[in-house]
């Protein structure tokens, strides 16, 4: 029963508790903005290329702002940017409520408000990446990012959609639209009434350790802190970019070629695809559940890549696949170990950069996983003879092994998780033991932490 529980106990914290709530609505909203979207561009007559434009502008939006995000979440409070974004989220939807209750909802204001929305989670997203370590101490930190990864694979792949669905059917595009505005307007709410009381880093005399949340006081930044920082850590820059080139190789075939592989070759329809992707999500639930129950195990840097690894090759098996049925393991194996590793970058990434670069170096993660994503798909489409497809499908899952073994080979990742991750209690003392070896990741923090560049100066 303990470890059923223990998924649950970042929530005891009330701070994390109203950030978690506020997490929880928006992707739910997500989920129900994914289905309604599309649904609502078809109803005002879009064809497959005023589609695609609506359903485009979002990820647009996304990756045009990641940065922005990033600086803002560094630049000024973080509580106040996410809060900022959900207000923007409200305001479009809102706005969109009113031009549709009006009749004069056109696509182009589809375009807008997606881009829109794009953009204000490409502001959040970071912003509250870099926020949760200030509410939830390093102990609780692993389940919190486990809890996360809990609610996104339920709310954006099963509840949400499944909500979006069933309230157009049942109470049409307009009333989503309304209800969707009036959930970010609820987020922000949360956010609002969060009091922020740092977690968990205190020295021998009950003060801050580090920097926190609340030095971020409007000052300038600029990305070339963060940058130095990044390339001065090889195993964090060798990571995004392993991370990077392995959605290249991955993305673009689940996405483009796994759909018609279904079809195609093994007589499916969408209800098999659907089966597979629901399969997937449970395997994602499941791995997060796992994982919140325990600790992170010892040198878990080297067991996230590992398990990224593992959830990736059997891309490479899909295409021998004589049945639907044999899909549905490797599709479970992929869900379980990439949501595992997942889970342990998030900690391992919030728990070893500086607060004082935290907001951008995230949101290069953002950008590093999703700028090449579009060129992906467009790699997977290009070609359509079996030839093509197997090949695309054989090398996306056997190259990040060979990545994986070279990046064993050049990083040292052992004991990287431990450095970082003292367990510690909220107010309590921590005892921080500093390595003898120059240019560690600990000593890059402490110098961010205590004598930020000018850029970034504290109030």
């Amino acid at each position: 029963m303990k470890s059923l529980t223990k998924p649950l106990v970042p929530l005891r914290h009330r701070d994390y508790r109203l950030l978690f709530v506020s997490y929880l609505i928006s992707m739910v909203g997500d989920g129900v903005w994914l289905v309604a979207l599309p649904w609502v561009a078809i109803e005002l007559g879009a064809d497959n290329s005023g589609l695609a434009l609506v359903v485009g502008a979002e990820s647009v939006g996304l990756i045009s702002c990641v940065l922005i995000g990033g600086a803002l979440a560094d630049r000024y409070p973080r509580k106040q940017v996410i809060g900022w974004s959900y207000t923007a989220g409200c305001t479009v939807l809102a706005a969109l409520a009113v031009i549709h209750l009006s009749g004069y909802l056109e696509v182009w204001h589809l375009v807008g408000g997606a881009f829109v929305l794009g953009a204000a989670a490409a502001v959040s997203g970071p912003a509250a990446d870099a926020f949760t370590p200030d509410l939830v101490p390093e102990d609780d930190l692993h389940a919190a990012n486990a809890l996360e990864s809990i609610v996104r694979s339920l709310a954006v792949r099963m509840i949400g959609p499944g909500v979006g669905g069933l309230l157009i059917a049942l109470v049409g595009s307009l009333a989503v639209i309304t209800l969707n505005a009036l959930s970010f307007a609820v987020a922000a709410l949360c956010v609002a009434a969060i009091s922020f009381r740092p977690a968990g880093r205190a020295d021998g005399n009950g003060q801050s350790t580090e920097n926190s949340e609340q030095d971020n006081t409007g000052q300038p930044v600029r990305y070339r802190e963060a940058l130095r920082y990044l390339f001065g850590e090889r195993w964090l820059w060798v990571l995004i970019v392993w991370s990077g080139v392995v959605l290249l190789l991955q993305s673009g075939p689940r996405q483009v070629l796994l759909p018609f592989l279904i079809h195609n070759d093994l007589g499916g329809d969408a209800r098999d695809y659907g089966l597979l992707v629901a399969v997937t999500g449970v395997a994602a639930v499941v791995s997060s559940f796992v994982l919140a129950a325990r600790k992170p195990p010892a040198d878990y840097a080297r067991r996230m890549l590992l398990a990224w690894t593992i959830g990736a090759a059997p891309l490479a098996l899909m295409v021998f696949s004589p049945s639907l049925w044999l899909l549905l393991p490797l599709g479970a194996v992929y869900g379980f170990f990439s949501t595992a590793g997942n889970v342990y970058w998030s900690t391992l990434v919030q728990t070893s950069v500086p607060n004082a670069v935290r907001g951008r170096v995230i949101s290069i993660d953002w950008l590093g996983s999703l700028a090449l994503v579009p060129l992906s798909a467009a790699l997977a489409g290009i070609g359509s003879s079996q030839q093509y497809t197997l090949w695309v499908f054989v090398l996306g899952g056997t190259l990040p092994v060979l990545l994986t073994l070279i990046t064993l080979r050049w990083v040292d990742l052992r004991g990287l998780g431990t450095k970082h991750t003292p367990h510690t209690t909220p107010h309590t003392p921590a005892e921080h033991t500093q390595p003898a070896t120059p240019d560690t990741p600990q000593q890059a923090h402490a110098a961010l932490s205590t004598d930020p560049a000018p850029a970034h100066t504290t109030g």
